[in-house]
């Protein structure tokens, strides 16, 4: 019976179903692992909200750095393609927020939500008002 029992006990050890220490959910190795898919070419394009305004719909590239450092900054890049050629429209400091999955920069106010390899959002005027609809797609 003791035999028995030490086998049982050993198998479920081996497999991992018992006597192993369970990560939760939120830990820093994931927190770091959803930092490093963020960081990276993302492609996909904008929509104007208005489109009776000076506003025009645009193909998108953003590129996503990691500030060393900072477990929630990355430097941003952000493009639009004209007759196929990048053109910068600017870069700057942008904060991951772990709890909304949202990357965020103040000026001009863009907020995107993280789903994997999609990020959807928008660009606000700052009065709040929605001006742009992003959607992107990291690119491999």
């Amino acid at each position: 019976m003791r035999l028995t029992k030490f086998v049982c006990i050993f198998l479920m050890t081996l497999a991992g179903g018992w006597g192993r220490p369970r990560q939760n959910a939120g830990t820093k190795t994931d927190a770091e692992d959803v930092r490093a898919a963020i960081a990276g070419l993302w492609r996909g394009h904008s929509v104007c909200v208005d489109k009776n305004g000076p506003c025009h719909d645009e193909v998108n590239v953003y590129r996503f750095s990691k500030v060393t450092g900072s477990l929630n900054e990355f430097s941003v890049t952000a493009s639009k393609v004209v007759d196929g050629k990048e053109i910068v429209m600017g870069s700057g400091s942008w904060k991951y927020d772990e709890k909304t999955k949202i990357v965020e920069t103040q000026k001009p106010l863009i907020r995107l939500r993280v789903e994997g390899k999609k990020m959807e959002g928008e660009l606000s005027l700052a009065d709040g008002t929605a001006y742009r609809r992003i959607y992107l797609e990291k690119e491999n």
